[in-house]
């Protein structure tokens, strides 16, 4: 009796597992015809990464998105400086539109995909790089790689090496939860589970999708385990809407958790390198930056020949939604001290304090 129960739980189980795959290939193709890339892929050998480029113009402008963020957390900046600059906005490997890349995904190996992509979709330099938030760690280090092919940095809200070189016994143990949340999610998003969690979040049974959801989560601080989680729906509308797309894939979960791995690596990487960019630098802090990150940002600012920082007075993290003015007018600033004599530009600089924006 007891062996023929446990063989219809295994017969059921496989039945279970085949139905799932079956249901995620079916959702994926599905998804795939419904949200065609607005880009083009550009195939750097082992996988292809979605560009969007934009307008014409030098300098060329390349944006650089946060950990888990995509070409739609730039929409409406790369429109309106599209306008008068050629504007570059990419999918990480992993992320997005674009195909699962070569592990670790560390910042090096960021930037080495993004340098082979510049080069292989015909985009030359020079460059103004803007990085948000993760891309703080990664940015930098494109110019420190290539400082020849640089010709400015803004960094919107970014994340800091000090914070991460080395990490707090309490961001190391976010980390591990993180990475071990998303190693999780991967294996049941193989199989269907994500998926149909998502769709009970669109149905009516959305107490059993918050249950279903803080399992799979568990061990995260209990607001961001939850379906309310702020984290979430601060996120730009068009990030938001597509995350039950993105999100829902095995690749998305495990290079989140491999960013999520290398943060204190990447951080060290870039720490060693110092402050040695001679370009203009604007940094942008939000209203919402913690005080310690902040005054990394400062410090960091006055420490560059040619930094200057800048606050958002009603600025979350997403101060390109919530202030887009301020980092549009940030980019065209670095964007056009590449014609000015070097001289006035770094008098220009020098005299140009840490200051609040409001409007």
């Amino acid at each position: 009796m007891l062996v023929h129960t446990l063989i219809w739980i295994l017969g059921l189980s496989v039945l279970g597992v085949l139905a799932g795959t079956i249901y995620q290939k079916l959702g994926l193709r599905r998804d795939s015809k419904l949200h065609p890339p607005p880009g083009k892929f550009v195939d750097l050998g082992t996988h292809r990464l979605h560009l969007l480029e934009e307008g014409h113009g030098s300098p060329t402008i390349v944006l650089e998105s946060g950990l888990m963020s995509t070409v739609l957390s730039w929409t409406e900046t790369q429109r309106e400086l599209s306008q008068s600059y050629r504007v570059v906005t990419y999918d990480r490997a992993g992320l997005g539109w674009s195909d699962a890349g070569p592990m670790p995904r560390s910042a090096e190996r960021v930037v080495d995909e993004l340098h082979s992509l510049l080069e292989r979709a015909a985009i030359s330099p020079p460059y103004v790089l803007v990085g948000h938030s993760f891309g703080g760690l990664t940015i930098p280090l494109f110019a420190a790689r290539f400082p020849e092919e640089t010709a400015g940095m803004v960094l919107v809200d970014p994340v800091v090496p000090a914070e991460w070189n080395p990490p707090s016994d309490q961001d190391r143990r976010h980390v591990e939860i993180g990475s071990k949340v998303c190693r999780r999610a991967a294996l049941l998003t193989r199989v269907g589970v994500i998926r149909f969690v998502a769709f009970l979040l669109n149905s009516k049974a959305k107490k059993l999708a918050g249950s279903l959801v803080r399992l799979i989560s568990r061990g995260t601080p209990v607001e961001s385990g939850s379906v309310s989680s702020p984290w979430f729906w601060n996120l730009p509308s068009k990030e938001r809407a597509m995350a039950s797309v993105f999100w829902l894939q095995e690749k998305f979960c495990y290079t989140i958790a491999s960013q999520l791995e290398n943060l204190s690596g990447s951080a060290q990487r870039i720490a060693a390198l110092g402050n040695s960019c001679t370009k203009p630098v604007v940094i942008l802090s939000a209203a919402s930056t913690p005080p310690k990150r902040r005054e990394e940002h400062m410090a960091i600012a006055q420490r560059l020949p040619r930094g200057s920082h800048l606050l958002g007075e009603r600025s979350t993290h997403w101060i390109m939604q919530d202030q887009p003015e301020l980092v549009i007018n940030a980019i065209r600033k670095v964007a056009q001290s590449v014609h000015e004599p070097q001289s006035s530009a770094a008098h220009a600089s020098s005299s140009s304090p840490s200051r609040r924006v409001d409007s």
